[in-house]
């Protein structure tokens, strides 16, 4: 995975944990990082002060630490980065996500149910109840809610606080 592809993943994980940005100078120092640089060779790319690029990198790495719920220093920040990108799962049947992806799917203040129709009951088969119950469990292990796995899932909230999923647990 290329550092563009990184910046672009940090940048996306942490507006959807914390609703910023990451600005010029937090890019490049992640850049730097993630190519071995001291923070004095940053300093000077940048034209800043070498105490300003370390008082930056450690915000930004106490930030991440927070986002991705993990300690996050600058010797580990690929290894974290690449690991976090990979928390990949099943959204829905063939499509892949991010936790950034479903966090930005997720509409936290809507007021519209959906009908009864779309929604996929855990009383399927056991495959696709096994699947489901997978879903809602690394959903659950991401922090969300369960009323925004329901909508995510389009799955009533009873199923997931009900007792199937429990005894599977």
């Amino acid at each position: 995975m290329d550092v563009k592809e990184l910046l672009n993943f940090v940048d996306e994980s942490m507006f959807a944990k914390t609703g910023k940005r990451l600005n010029d100078l937090q890019r490049k120092v992640i850049e730097g990082a993630l190519n071995h640089q001291k923070y004095v060779d940053i300093a000077e790319s940048f034209e800043r002060s070498e105490g300003h690029v370390k008082d930056t990198g450690y915000e930004l790495l106490q930030m991440l630490s927070e986002v991705f719920e993990e300690p996050v220093k600058k010797g580990n920040l690929k290894s974290v980065l690449e690991r976090q990108r990979d928390i990949n799962f099943n959204i829905s049947d063939g499509n892949n996500g991010s936790i950034a992806n479903v966090i930005n799917c997720v509409n936290f203040n809507s007021d519209r149910t959906k009908p009864k129709t779309d929604k996929v009951p855990l009383e399927q088969s056991d495959p696709q109840q096994n699947k489901q119950i997978s879903k809602i469990k690394k959903l659950q292990d991401l922090g969300l809610t369960n009323d925004e796995i329901s909508e995510l899932l389009e799955i009533p909230l009873e199923l997931i606080t009900g007792t199937n999923l429990e005894e599977s647990a």
